[in-house]
Order: structure tokens, then C-alpha cells, then sequence
């Protein structure tokens, strides 16, 4: 049954169009947070030290994830559904990209948690950085590719509902 799942008419609940932006959110949810709990984690090891105040930052970063993530699939569901005008769409609930899927709010916001984790992650690491020593260029490059991760996503905020991409 390909509508179905034991029975249960899948399909009544979750359109192809939901189940797929679904799949593709959560998995891209997935490997971010793993990237960003991977930093979290390895830069006290690199450094032997743990600034004051990090546990609050990490747990704030955690909080505001678990927002975009319910707000986003929410919106997103919202969207496919028709409940929500074209404008609020955008920004709430599907942009219509793939990848992108996530409404400019939740992008944004996804943007704001990049950049909060660039700062605990620096924090982490300017220790380490201000050593002398074998590790210092190893420790350079981890901080170089948290900002590359961080800033990247950036270019997602580069055009708007009307933007013509051909």
C-alpha cells in the first residue's frame, strides 16, 4: 500500500509534498545538529578549557533549535496545506526551494543559532589559539571551518519571494 502504513491512510494526514520537504528538513536538521554538537564537544578537548557561561549558551542553542525544528515542519505543513497567503507562506512556512524549504523566519532564525555557535565555538578555541605550539595551525583550521559552516548558510538570505533565479 503505498498511501498507507498498516492501514492507516497515510496519505489523508501526510501529502507526498509534506513527507518529502519533511525528509528532506529533518535529515538536513540531522547533520547540522551533529555538526554543531561535534564543534560543541571537540573544542573543549582542542583548548582544556571551557569558558563561563558555556553550558547556558549550549542549552540556549539547544532551545532555539528545537524552535526552528517544530516551528518550521509546523509551517511548512501549514503551507502545503493552504492555510496560510502566499506572503505569510514565505516567511512561515514554505519558500518553495529545495533545501531552503523552511520559511524565511525559521531561516533567519537558523542563521541567528549559526552565528551563536560561531561565538561559543571561538570562545572555546581563542585559548588554544593564543598557545604556542604543534597544535596551534590544527586548531586555526577548526576554527576556520566553524566559521565557514557558520557563514555559509549565509547565502540561503540572498534572494526574496520575487527573486527570479533563470
Amino acid at each position: 500500500e503505498g498511501d498507507g502504513f498498516y492501514g492507516f491512510p497515510l496519505s489523508e494526514w501526510l501529502p507526498y509534498s509534506v513527507s518529502r520537504t519533511w525528509h528532506i528538513q529533518m535529515g538536513l536538521f540531522w547533520i547540522a545538529t551533529a555538526w554543531l554538537a561535534a564543534g560543541l564537544f571537540i573544542g573543549p578537548l582542542v583548548s582544556d578549557h571551557e569558558p563561563k557561561g558555556q553550558r547556558f549558551g549550549v542549552n540556549l542553542l539547544f532551545g532555539a533549535l528545537l524552535v526552528v525544528v517544530v516551528g518550521s515542519l509546523t509551517g511548512e505543513w501549514l503551507s502545503i496545506q493552504n492555510h496560510l497567503t502566499d506572503k505569510v507562506s514565505f516567511y512561515f512556512g514554505h519558500q518553495g526551494y529545495e533545501y531552503v524549504d523552511l520559511g524565511r523566519f525559521w531561516q533567519i532564525l537558523l542563521m541567528v543559532g549559526l552565528l551563536l555557535w560561531l561565538v561559543l565555538m571561538i570562545r572555546v578555541l581563542l585559548p588554544a589559539l593564543r598557545q604556542t605550539g604543534h597544535q596551534k595551525q590544527l586548531v586555526a583550521l577548526l576554527a576556520v571551518a566553524t566559521g565557514a559552516i557558520a557563514l555559509f548558510y549565509g547565502a540561503g538570505l540572498t534572494w526574496g519571494q520575487h527573486t527570479h533565479l533563470t
